[in-house]
């Protein structure tokens, strides 16, 4: 079921995949609201997906999108759970790169201006790419943790305003918010539906990415609220299906790593260390190792030996960085 659009005159940079699911006053509707500034930006095509929502989440859903009809609104009759969902939505988009958005984020202002200018200057070779946040399981995930949202909106604004050009290494993404080129999603033949509904698949399209032969990176020249699951809470079914889906990545990619947040954390700050080597570190490197250094010693290990192991690996990297998050205007 769809809605009429006014159709874009050329093909879009980015199709934004906005997947909802109940609870649209606290999630969908914040998401989009957002998202305002650029619903009749051009470039940008806006999809938004309610997958079924048990509430009245599909009527609001198509009653905000009637008030701006440049989006395009996509109401499922059936759950067809997270992977099913974006591959829908994904379906109908005309973009260069995707840009798959969980309904549980905000974007401060500039966010999407400045994924533009990230795609756009990404090397030929990299096929996704994730913002930096203030909740994920791994690097992309900034780290301050008496922030309300409010003050990492302001900060998403800073770092959006003071860009650094930069790619960052990470083992996986985390799909809360993810830039994807559209011809390697569809010859990825996008995400694995066998997830049901929710739970690594994009672990699973990452390590699928990655044996591809193409790279991910994360920009953190991009920042996405992310409230986190707001709209799949951790019942026991969940839990249930997390364990079940871990077993199915497992048993896809016998290589897989499931790395803590820490690693991925640390394996940006030592490549900021090899910047600074180089003679390539700026003021605005030094803001975003304000943002990541301080969780070295918060996300240590809990067992003496792993305790000890990640304090000698850390020392010289806080050694470095300390007198940077000093300096820093992020506060």
């Amino acid at each position: 079921m769809g809605l009429p659009t006014t159709p874009h005159t050329s093909t879009p940079l980015l199709s934004l995949v906005v997947l909802g699911y109940r609870n649209f006053g606290v999630t969908t509707g914040p998401c989009l609201e957002s998202l305002k500034p650029w619903v009749d930006d051009p470039e940008i095509e806006i999809l938004v997906v309610d997958n079924a929502s048990p509430d009245d989440s599909a009527q609001q859903t198509a009653q905000w999108c009637a008030q701006h009809p440049g989006l395009k609104c996509l109401l499922s009759d059936t759950n067809r759970g997270y992977a099913g969902g974006m591959n829908w939505g994904a379906s109908h988009a005309q973009s260069e790169w995707l840009f798959l958005v969980n309904n549980d984020t905000v974007f401060p202002p500039q966010a999407l201006d400045a994924l533009k200018r990230v795609v756009r200057e990404a090397p030929a070779n990299v096929a996704m790419i994730g913002p930096v946040t203030n909740a994920a399981g791994n690097g992309q995930r900034l780290w301050k943790p008496d922030a309300s949202p409010a003050e990492w909106l302001a900060i998403g604004e800073t770092l959006h305003a003071h860009p650094t050009h930069l790619l960052m290494p990470v083992y996986r993404c985390d799909f809360f918010c993810i830039a994807i080129r559209r011809d390697v999603w569809h010859q990825l033949g996008g995400l694995d539906t066998a997830f049901g509904l929710g739970y690594y698949e994009d672990f699973d399209f990452s390590l699928r990415l990655r044996k591809a032969g193409w790279e991910q990176k994360i920009t953190e020249d991009v920042f996405v609220l992310h409230a986190g699951s707001a709209t799949f809470q951790a019942s026991a079914e969940a839990k249930q299906l997390l364990k079940r889906n871990q077993k199915l990545v497992q048993g896809k990619h016998p290589e897989a790593r499931f790395e803590h947040t820490r690693l991925g954390n640390l394996a940006v700050l030592e490549s900021y260390l090899q910047l600074k080597a180089q003679g390539q570190w700026t003021p605005s490197l030094g803001a975003r190792a304000a943002l990541r250094w301080p969780a070295l010693q918060q996300d240590a290990p809990r067992s003496f030996l792993k305790k000890w192991w990640w304090q000698r690996r850390v020392q010289v990297l806080e050694a470095h960085f300390r007198e940077a998050a000093a300096a820093s205007k992020i506060r």
